[in-house]
Protein backbone atom coordinates (compact mmCIF):
# COMPACT_ATOMS: atom_id res chain seq x y z
CA UNK A 1 0.00 0.00 0.00
CA UNK A 2 1.54 3.55 -1.18
CA UNK A 3 1.29 6.38 0.69
CA UNK A 4 -1.50 7.71 -1.30
CA UNK A 5 -3.57 4.82 0.07
CA UNK A 6 -2.92 5.08 3.48
CA UNK A 7 -4.26 8.27 3.62
CA UNK A 8 -7.27 7.12 2.88
CA UNK A 9 -7.41 4.11 4.94
CA UNK A 10 -6.40 6.78 7.91
CA UNK A 11 -9.64 8.96 7.16
CA UNK A 12 -11.76 5.37 7.10
CA UNK A 13 -10.46 4.20 10.28
CA UNK A 14 -10.27 6.89 12.12
CA UNK A 15 -11.62 6.27 15.80
CA UNK A 16 -14.27 8.66 15.75
CA UNK A 17 -16.19 6.81 13.01
CA UNK A 18 -18.15 4.19 15.20
CA UNK A 19 -19.18 2.51 12.41
CA UNK A 20 -15.67 2.17 10.91
CA UNK A 21 -14.76 -1.63 11.48
CA UNK A 22 -18.11 -2.58 8.88
CA UNK A 23 -17.39 0.13 6.73
CA UNK A 24 -13.74 -1.23 5.72
CA UNK A 25 -14.78 -4.90 6.02
CA UNK A 26 -13.52 -7.21 3.22
CA UNK A 27 -13.00 -3.49 0.73
CA UNK A 28 -9.80 -2.06 -0.66
CA UNK A 29 -9.54 1.22 0.50
CA UNK A 30 -7.91 3.31 -2.76
CA UNK A 31 -7.07 7.33 -3.26
CA UNK A 32 -6.97 8.57 -6.60
CA UNK A 33 -6.36 12.11 -8.36
CA UNK A 34 -7.64 13.00 -11.23
CA UNK A 35 -7.71 15.43 -13.65
CA UNK A 36 -11.54 15.24 -14.85
CA UNK A 37 -12.41 17.26 -11.35
CA UNK A 38 -12.96 21.38 -11.75
CA UNK A 39 -10.66 23.20 -8.86
CA UNK A 40 -10.74 21.19 -5.55
CA UNK A 41 -13.45 18.89 -5.70
CA UNK A 42 -13.63 14.85 -5.54
CA UNK A 43 -16.19 12.25 -4.95
CA UNK A 44 -16.63 8.58 -3.31
CA UNK A 45 -17.19 5.47 -5.32
CA UNK A 46 -18.50 2.20 -2.76
CA UNK A 47 -19.46 -1.11 -3.59
CA UNK A 48 -18.77 -4.23 -1.71
CA UNK A 49 -15.33 -4.33 -3.08
CA UNK A 50 -13.85 -1.19 -2.65
CA UNK A 51 -13.95 2.13 -1.51
CA UNK A 52 -12.82 4.19 -3.71
CA UNK A 53 -12.05 8.22 -3.45
CA UNK A 54 -11.37 10.32 -6.62
CA UNK A 55 -10.15 13.68 -6.07
CA UNK A 56 -8.45 16.58 -8.14
CA UNK A 57 -4.61 17.04 -8.50
CA UNK A 58 -4.85 20.22 -6.84
CA UNK A 59 -5.61 17.90 -3.95
CA UNK A 60 -2.19 16.57 -4.50
CA UNK A 61 -0.04 19.34 -2.65
CA UNK A 62 -2.43 20.02 0.16
CA UNK A 63 -1.49 19.23 4.13
CA UNK A 64 -2.39 15.37 4.83
CA UNK A 65 -4.70 16.25 7.53
CA UNK A 66 -6.83 18.83 5.37
CA UNK A 67 -7.10 16.13 2.53
CA UNK A 68 -8.51 13.20 5.52
CA UNK A 69 -10.92 15.74 6.83
CA UNK A 70 -12.06 16.09 3.29
CA UNK A 71 -12.51 11.80 2.32
CA UNK A 72 -14.32 11.82 5.93
CA UNK A 73 -16.89 14.72 5.05
CA UNK A 74 -17.09 12.34 2.03
CA UNK A 75 -17.51 9.02 4.07
CA UNK A 76 -20.05 10.81 6.12
CA UNK A 77 -21.85 12.38 3.65
CA UNK A 78 -22.41 8.04 1.93
CA UNK A 79 -23.05 6.61 4.94
CA UNK A 80 -25.56 9.11 6.40
CA UNK A 81 -23.65 8.46 9.60
CA UNK A 82 -24.98 11.88 12.05
CA UNK A 83 -22.96 14.11 14.56
CA UNK A 84 -20.01 13.14 13.54
CA UNK A 85 -17.05 15.93 13.62
CA UNK A 86 -13.53 15.26 13.36
CA UNK A 87 -10.46 17.84 14.30
CA UNK A 88 -9.48 17.17 10.31
CA UNK A 89 -13.01 17.81 9.03
CA UNK A 90 -12.57 21.21 10.92
CA UNK A 91 -9.37 21.86 8.95
CA UNK A 92 -10.99 21.29 5.35
CA UNK A 93 -13.76 23.42 6.32
CA UNK A 94 -11.18 26.36 7.42
CA UNK A 95 -9.56 25.80 4.70
CA UNK A 96 -12.19 25.52 1.84
CA UNK A 97 -13.46 29.00 3.24
CA UNK A 98 -10.07 30.20 2.91
CA UNK A 99 -9.45 29.84 -0.84
CA UNK A 100 -11.42 32.56 -2.08
CA UNK A 101 -8.68 34.73 -0.60
CA UNK A 102 -5.94 33.56 -2.23
CA UNK A 103 -7.52 33.30 -5.46
CA UNK A 104 -6.54 35.08 -8.59
CA UNK A 105 -9.15 38.35 -9.69
CA UNK A 106 -8.93 38.64 -13.15
CA UNK A 107 -11.77 38.28 -15.07
CA UNK A 108 -14.72 40.73 -15.26
CA UNK A 109 -17.11 41.05 -17.36
CA UNK A 110 -18.18 44.65 -17.95
CA UNK A 111 -22.23 44.36 -17.89
CA UNK A 112 -21.73 41.74 -14.08
CA UNK A 113 -18.90 44.18 -13.12
CA UNK A 114 -21.98 47.06 -13.08
CA UNK A 115 -24.41 45.30 -11.54
CA UNK A 116 -22.15 43.82 -8.98
CA UNK A 117 -21.14 47.27 -8.34
CA UNK A 118 -24.92 49.05 -7.67
CA UNK A 119 -25.70 46.03 -5.34
CA UNK A 120 -21.86 46.34 -3.44
CA UNK A 121 -22.97 50.20 -2.84
CA UNK A 122 -26.33 49.43 -2.16
CA UNK A 123 -26.75 46.44 0.01
CA UNK A 124 -23.00 45.70 1.21
CA UNK A 125 -21.89 49.36 1.84
CA UNK A 126 -19.10 48.74 -0.48
CA UNK A 127 -17.77 45.86 1.79
CA UNK A 128 -17.18 43.19 -0.88
CA UNK A 129 -14.52 42.06 -2.42
CA UNK A 130 -14.96 42.15 -6.23
CA UNK A 131 -15.14 38.43 -7.43
CA UNK A 132 -14.22 36.87 -10.53
CA UNK A 133 -17.84 38.15 -12.94
CA UNK A 134 -18.24 35.18 -15.77
CA UNK A 135 -20.60 35.03 -17.98
CA UNK A 136 -21.05 30.44 -18.52
CA UNK A 137 -23.88 29.36 -20.55
CA UNK A 138 -27.95 29.98 -21.09
CA UNK A 139 -29.54 28.19 -18.64
CA UNK A 140 -33.28 28.57 -16.94
CA UNK A 141 -32.52 26.37 -14.60
CA UNK A 142 -29.24 27.72 -13.10
CA UNK A 143 -29.27 31.54 -13.09
CA UNK A 144 -25.70 31.83 -11.50
CA UNK A 145 -23.33 30.17 -8.87
CA UNK A 146 -20.16 31.19 -7.07
CA UNK A 147 -17.33 28.82 -6.53
CA UNK A 148 -15.36 29.32 -3.07
CA UNK A 149 -12.47 27.88 -4.52
CA UNK A 150 -11.60 29.98 -8.00
CA UNK A 151 -13.41 33.37 -5.67
CA UNK A 152 -15.42 33.17 -9.21
CA UNK A 153 -19.40 34.24 -9.85
CA UNK A 154 -21.10 32.62 -13.03
CA UNK A 155 -24.08 33.78 -13.95
CA UNK A 156 -26.90 32.50 -17.04
CA UNK A 157 -26.20 34.49 -20.35
CA UNK A 158 -29.96 34.97 -20.39
CA UNK A 159 -29.13 38.20 -18.24
CA UNK A 160 -26.52 39.60 -21.42
CA UNK A 161 -27.67 43.12 -22.69
CA UNK A 162 -31.15 43.11 -20.30
CA UNK A 163 -32.59 46.60 -21.00
CA UNK A 164 -32.88 49.01 -17.70
CA UNK A 165 -36.00 48.29 -16.46
CA UNK A 166 -34.66 44.46 -16.50
CA UNK A 167 -31.68 44.62 -14.75
CA UNK A 168 -33.23 44.13 -11.42
CA UNK A 169 -33.13 40.47 -12.23
CA UNK A 170 -29.50 40.50 -12.34
CA UNK A 171 -28.94 42.52 -9.69
CA UNK A 172 -31.44 39.92 -7.98
CA UNK A 173 -28.83 36.60 -8.58
CA UNK A 174 -25.85 38.82 -8.40
CA UNK A 175 -26.87 39.81 -4.78
CA UNK A 176 -27.58 35.87 -4.25
CA UNK A 177 -24.06 35.05 -5.25
CA UNK A 178 -22.36 37.78 -3.11
CA UNK A 179 -23.96 36.45 -0.02
CA UNK A 180 -22.17 33.04 -0.49
CA UNK A 181 -19.59 34.86 -0.44
CA UNK A 182 -20.13 36.75 2.13
CA UNK A 183 -21.72 34.12 4.08
CA UNK A 184 -19.75 31.14 3.04
CA UNK A 185 -20.79 27.71 4.59
CA UNK A 186 -21.00 25.50 6.98
CA UNK A 187 -20.19 21.64 6.78
CA UNK A 188 -23.20 19.28 8.65
CA UNK A 189 -23.19 15.59 8.45
CA UNK A 190 -20.99 16.21 5.11
CA UNK A 191 -22.70 18.05 3.37
CA UNK A 192 -22.13 21.97 2.83
CA UNK A 193 -24.89 24.19 4.17
CA UNK A 194 -25.09 27.43 2.56
CA UNK A 195 -28.84 28.79 2.71
CA UNK A 196 -28.33 29.54 6.15
CA UNK A 197 -31.09 31.20 8.23
CA UNK A 198 -28.91 34.42 8.12
CA UNK A 199 -28.27 33.87 4.58
CA UNK A 200 -32.33 33.85 4.14
CA UNK A 201 -32.33 37.15 6.65
CA UNK A 202 -30.00 39.15 4.05
CA UNK A 203 -31.63 37.48 0.90
CA UNK A 204 -34.70 39.36 1.69
CA UNK A 205 -33.29 42.73 2.55
CA UNK A 206 -33.17 42.98 -1.85
CA UNK A 207 -36.78 43.16 -1.85
CA UNK A 208 -38.15 41.35 -4.57
CA UNK A 209 -40.23 37.86 -4.09
CA UNK A 210 -38.72 34.75 -6.07
CA UNK A 211 -42.71 34.74 -7.75
CA UNK A 212 -41.68 37.75 -9.75
CA UNK A 213 -38.44 36.57 -10.87
CA UNK A 214 -39.92 33.38 -12.32
CA UNK A 215 -42.44 35.39 -14.02
CA UNK A 216 -39.83 36.52 -15.99
CA UNK A 217 -38.10 33.74 -16.58
CA UNK A 218 -41.23 32.01 -18.12
CA UNK A 219 -41.95 35.23 -20.34
CA UNK A 220 -38.00 35.37 -21.11
CA UNK A 221 -38.18 31.87 -21.96
CA UNK A 222 -40.89 31.73 -24.46
CA UNK A 223 -39.89 34.72 -26.21
CA UNK A 224 -36.75 33.31 -26.82
CA UNK A 225 -38.40 30.49 -28.09
CA UNK A 226 -40.49 32.16 -30.33
CA UNK A 227 -37.21 34.07 -31.47
CA UNK A 228 -35.70 31.06 -32.22
CA UNK A 229 -38.40 29.51 -34.48
CA UNK A 230 -39.24 27.00 -31.95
Amino acid sequence: MDNIDKIALKAVTSIEFLSSKEIIQNRRISLKYSGHFNNYNGNIRYSKNIIQFNLSREWKNVDEDIQIGLLQSLIVKMTKLRSISTSEMKLYESFMKGLSKYAKKHDFDPQLEESYKRINERLFEGNIEKPNLVFASESFHKLGSYEYSTDTIYMSTIFKDLPDSEQKFLDYVMYHELLHKKHTFKIKNGRHQAHTTAFRHDERKFGMLESELNTWLRKKKYSLKRLLGF
